[in-house]
């Protein structure tokens, strides 16, 4: 069931059948734009660069992405928050929806932390079906934050979300590949039920996740022509 909260100056919906928390209009808009602007001169390399990462199906593309950005202790490599960029303008905006966010995810507000990267999908990329097993013990959930500029309802890229749906062999690596040969990995469940939901990729929304959601990333669009899907996504630890 989804839930609207009331706010004076964002929309906050949750659902609890899927696991997830949408805040829209999470940045102002003049801070957005330069954060844009800042994080489209980072730089970015491709994923599955140095090795595979197996939740991209090779027939599916890949994405690509800069170097992680931390709020808190995380102990990953790079920047933490104050990074002294504009990345800074991001984190304390989230920061403002830090009670909302904490309550969701049911962890304590003051110990909230998590990285982020910035990823960018063009036209024919994707991601598979799967669960994320993120940072194992200490993961506590997943968000995504659309920062391109426009997005058009048949460029695709949308999260795809599914419900109850888990995998054939629990406790086994839960990337779905497609197939198995020579991988060792079995795909999920969702030809059983097969009914799920789709959020957007609206520009300025902020989405979280629980852990054990089963998701993907819907295949952009060649309508999209090169106009890309850009997103500061990451783990909560």
């Amino acid at each position: 069931m989804t839930q609207i909260i009331e706010d004076k100056s964002v929309a906050i919906r949750t659902n609890d059948d899927f696991g997830y928390l949408v805040i829209d209009d999470v940045v102002v808009p003049q801070e957005r734009d330069e954060l844009h602007r800042h994080v489209m001169r980072d730089t970015f390399f491709y994923e599955n660069s140095f090795e595979w990462n197996k939740v991209w199906h090779p027939l599916s593309g890949m994405s690509l992405l800069t170097g992680p950005k931390s709020y808190g202790e995380t102990g990953k490599p790079g920047p933490a928050y104050p990074t002294g960029t504009s990345y800074d303008l991001f984190f304390a905006s989230v920061e403002r929806h830090r009670d909302v966010i904490t309550d969701f995810l049911g962890i304590d507000k003051e110990s909230l932390k998590y990285v982020l990267a910035a990823y960018l999908y063009r036209a024919g990329w994707a991601l598979p079906w799967h669960e994320d097993i993120g940072e194992g013990a200490e993961y506590r959930g997943a968000f995504s934050y659309y920062l391109h500029k426009e997005w058009r309802g048949n460029w695709g890229g949308e999260l795809m979300i599914l419900n109850d749906e888990r995998l054939h062999e629990p406790g086994e690596n839960t990337i779905d590949l497609a197939f198995s040969q020579g991988t060792g990995l079995y795909p999920p469940s969702h030809v059983a039920g097969g009914i799920g939901t789709f959020i957007a990729p609206k520009p300025n929304r902020l989405v979280v996740m629980r852990p054990k959601v089963l998701h993907a990333i819907n295949t952009v669009s060649p309508l999209a022509g090169e106009n890309m899907r850009l997103a500061l996504a990451g783990f909560y630890l």
